[in-house]
């Protein structure tokens, strides 16, 4: 457990059963580097970690994490994170929670990007003003489900692959841009969103290729 500001963290973890649970308080604290990301590799952990504060960072390798849990989340400004799960094995039956508030923080989610990488939920609740989510999902039966609340947050995702993708969407603010790709016609993609908002922008392209 980590407190106040300029705080750095490496970690390098394999094995089963892991509990971890990191708080950061403070300002310009930050888990992992871009040359030196933490990893986290194993079945049945249970991972949480809070961001409170301003100008944090979070980047990690999520390796293989069967029926396991993540919990990320910030409280600040201008907050940055960059995680990939299952980057090398299976994240089957595992949940992946984003929680933000505040304005202007950024998270970038890959989840899949090996090959033996299955199932899996997604679950954003974003609310403030400009924050913005890139996820890429490269496995079979991504389940997403996102709240956003508040102006001008970007929703940028991309499902690929076979088989039976799902994102339901809960949409509430002015100027916020969604954009949805699912590049699969033989399977069953469903987008579901319920929208509240003025100004707003929402592109759906379910599609084989070229969204």
């Amino acid at each position: 457990t980590a407190f106040a500001g300029n705080n750095d963290l490496y970690i390098t973890q394999t094995g089963t059963g892991l509990t971890l649970t990191i708080d950061q308080i403070g300002a310009t604290n930050t888990i992992g580097k871009t040359d030196n990301r933490a990893t986290l590799s194993g079945t049945s952990m249970t991972v949480d970690i809070d961001q409170i504060g301003d100008t944090n960072t979070f980047l990690a390798s999520l390796l293989q994490g069967n029926s396991s849990s993540w919990t990320y989340s910030v409280t600040g400004d201008s907050n940055t994170a960059t995680l990939a799960g299952g980057a090398t094995g299976d994240i089957a039956s595992s949940d992946f929670d984003y929680i933000t508030i505040g304005d202007s923080n950024t998270l970038t989610w890959t989840q899949g990007a090996a090959s033996t990488a299955t199932g899996a939920n997604t679950d954003f609740t974003i609310t403030g003003t400009s924050n913005a989510v890139t996820g890429t999902c490269e496995v079979v039966g991504c389940i997403n489900a996102w709240t956003i609340s508040g102006n001008s947050n970007t929703i940028t995702t991309l499902q690929t692959g076979s088989a039976d993708h799902e994102i339901t969407a809960t949409l509430t603010g002015s100027s916020n841009t969604v954009t949805i790709d699912q590049t699969d016609t033989a399977s069953t993609n469903v987008a579901n969103i319920v929208s509240t908002t003025s100004s707003g922008t929402i592109n759906v392209d379910q599609c084989a290729s070229g969204c």
